[in-house]
């Protein structure tokens, strides 16, 4: 959701990473050390805080990747912590802020600029069960051992906003980039945690596959290298 009084620019600053989602409400620490992302930092600085972290493509030919061609969906952010180091390097901790759909590259040098717009979540009345089977997947996965952990889930449950729980979940706990990329895309708020619920059921069938199998293995049977 998109925190009142902040008005995503139609122009705004990015920085083009491999590998890179970033999602909204989640805080993403940066090291900016490129020439072209410290000018981009001093100039958000004195204005509105706010640059895109955008997933560069990499299913593209040697010469296409020199273009760094960004995903068409991306995150703005806000700069919450800017630290300048002795060496011109910074450390800056970037709030993701709201969805935006990339239309056009505006300007590239000194760094990019993009053309965006907001993309908003569709909300369905579905949404509290979807909720609800999300967060018993969490829970059992904590109880499995997996990657979610009681510090997350102390994080995620008093949200009260499912968009931001939603995002929050699937920021701590995925890890495959393409699935990160692909819920960053999807508007429906429906889907997007029918998604991450999906991917816990597997998890959780691993892991308990898993445990299963271990328990009922003696110590002798076990080798450990």
């Amino acid at each position: 959701m998109l925190e009142a009084n902040i008005e995503i620019p139609k122009l705004l600053p990015a920085m083009t990473l491999r590998g890179v989602v970033l999602f909204p409400s989640a805080m993403m620490p940066l090291r900016i050390f490129e020439e072209r992302y410290r000018q981009m930092l001093d100039d958000i600085l004195s204005e509105n805080r706010m640059f895109a972290i955008v997933r560069e493509r990499e299913d593209v030919s040697d010469e296409e990747a020199k273009m760094e061609p960004p995903y068409q969906v991306a995150t703005a952010g806000l700069v919450r912590i800017s630290k300048q180091h002795d060496d011109g390097t910074s450390f800056v901790l970037l709030q993701g802020l709201h969805r935006v759909r990339i239309q056009s590259v505006s300007q590239e040098e000194p760094y990019r600029i993009l053309e965006v717009e907001p993309l908003n979540t569709v909300i369905e009345e579905t949404v509290p069960q979807i909720r609800s089977n999300l967060v018993e997947g969490l829970k059992q996965n904590a109880e499995l051992q997996g990657l979610v952990t009681n510090e997350i889930l102390d994080m995620l449950t008093p949200l009260e906003d499912t968009s931001a729980f939603v995002d929050l979940a699937a920021h701590h706990i995925c890890r495959d980039t393409d699935f990160k990329q692909e819920m960053l895309e999807e508007e429906s708020l429906h889907q997007r945690a029918k998604m991450l619920t999906e991917l816990l059921k597997v998890e959780n069938e691993k892991l308990s596959f898993l445990k299963q199998s271990f328990g009922e293995m003696g110590e002798d049977e076990i080798d450990i290298n």
